[in-house]
């Protein structure tokens, strides 16, 4: 009997010490669980970021060039959305692509194409826009903005930030100033443009 009190002293010992060494611990599941919600909760607000910075121009917009003292051909469909996965996206044409940074202090955002894309397979654009305005919109459009893609395509995210700006001007976007031609420009349709 006095053996059997013994291993029961001892094995009531080596589970309380076993107890106490596991305090504070959290189970490896419940641990990749609290993981994958932070990631995906700093997700959400980073794509929520994005879109917030876009707020000025986001929507449906009608997409035509300029050139000469005059912006024509308003037949392209440009949007500037969040799709059902939250992330911000530039739509123009048929081309989808994930915006992944915006500067709303230079009026700038990048996007990067997909890995399949045919000719530019995961580089990145960088878009320069203008201050919406409800002045000189073609087609009794209620607002307005110029916006211009910098050529050529990035092969990193970091070139795309740093790219040289100072040859881009929209002093006079209706006859140059976007890579030796005129921006963009974009006429509003609505807020709410797609049903994905």
């Amino acid at each position: 009997m006095k053996t059997t009190i013994q291993l029961t002293i001892a094995i009531l010992a080596i589970s309380f010490s076993t107890a106490c060494s596991d305090s504070g611990k959290v189970d490896e599941s419940a641990a990749n669980t609290n993981l994958f919600t932070g990631l995906l909760v700093g997700q959400q607000q980073g794509k929520s970021s994005v879109m917030d910075s876009l707020a000025e121009i986001r929507g449906y917009w009608k997409g035509g060039f300029c050139s000469g003292g005059n912006c024509t051909s308003f037949t392209s469909n440009v949007s500037i959305v969040q799709d059902p996965s939250g992330f911000g996206i530039w739509a123009s044409g048929t081309s989808y692509l994930r915006i992944i940074a915006v500067d709303t202090v230079n009026r700038t955002f990048i996007y990067q194409y997909l890995p399949s894309d045919a000719w530019s397979p995961s580089k990145y654009t960088k878009v320069i826009w203008t201050a919406p305005t409800t002045v000189g919109c073609e087609n009794s459009a209620n607002k307005c903005f110029y916006y211009c893609t910098v050529f050529p395509n990035f092969a990193t995210l970091a070139e795309a930030e740093n790219a040289n700006l100072s040859t881009y001007s929209s002093a006079d976007p209706t006859r140059t100033g976007c890579g030796g031609f005129g921006w963009s420009k974009a006429l509003f349709v609505s807020s709410n443009p797609t049903s994905w």
